[in-house]
């Protein structure tokens, strides 16, 4: 348990820590195609659901305003739509919240509930995340304190704003949070910067992919952080 000592909160990145991304992002726009289909057939006439994340990535390269903001990078490219086929903008709304909706029908990992709710009986518990995920709209919100998006902080992880808004929020100082995520520079090495213990969860048993700068502990299930934590197995 060395090192670890001082910690009082854990924080998780979400999308492909606790689960995986792709799949329910997938989901999600498949259901609001299938809703595009059925109120906007004009659109899916002109274009497939490919097509359409292809537009969608093209305004993000343009909209350096709004890239940290999914939400409204997918409401922005529903109105550019809507300018395109000369609609109102009304059903905008109602079409992103299809895809919101589906965005946290999540399926968990299965570490993830039974290592959570041990941690939550000594820790207290937070997320931060580039993504539209909210994590209190999934089936373990309870377990969380707090939660973070980039979407209303401002800024998408690796810059500071949320892990500096995070200890300020929950009045700890950074050498006692510990930041548990996926990604080798938007999780690891922001967190590290920020002043925070890290834990790489490499689920893939992949290479650590840089040479400046490295985890604290790489694992690649949730239940190995409990013994480094001094907590039973599982």
């Amino acid at each position: 348990m060395s090192g670890y000592n001082k910690i009082k909160l854990i924080c998780f990145d979400l999308d492909d820590t606790l689960w995986p991304c792709m799949p329910t992002i997938i989901k999600a726009e498949n259901r609001l195609y299938q809703w595009l289909c059925l109120h906007k057939p004009a659109i899916t006439r002109r274009y497939s659901l490919e097509d359409l994340r292809l537009k969608r990535l093209a305004l993000a390269s343009q909209r350096a305003d709004i890239k940290h903001n999914l939400t409204e990078l997918r409401k922005a490219s529903l109105r550019a739509l809507c300018a395109e086929f000369n609609d109102d903008s009304g059903w905008v709304d109602d079409a992103f919240d299809v895809f919101y909706k589906a965005r946290q029908e999540v399926e968990f990992y299965a570490d993830v509930e039974p290592v959570l709710s041990c941690l939550k009986e000594k820790y207290h518990l937070a997320s931060i995340t580039n993504g539209n995920a909210d994590i209190h709209r999934t089936s373990l919100g309870h377990l969380f304190d707090y939660a973070f998006a980039a979407e209303t902080a401002g800024a998408a992880k690796p810059d500071a704003t949320m892990f500096m808004a995070l200890v300020k929020t929950a009045a700890v100082s950074a050498d006692e949070v510990l930041f548990i995520g996926d990604h080798p520079v938007d999780d690891i090495e922001a967190s590290r910067a920020a002043g925070m213990t890290n834990i790489w969860l490499n689920r893939q048993a992949m290479q650590w992919p840089h040479e400046s700068f490295k985890p604290d502990h790489s694992l690649q299930t949730l239940y190995e952080i409990l013994p480094l934590l001094g907590l039973d197995r599982i």
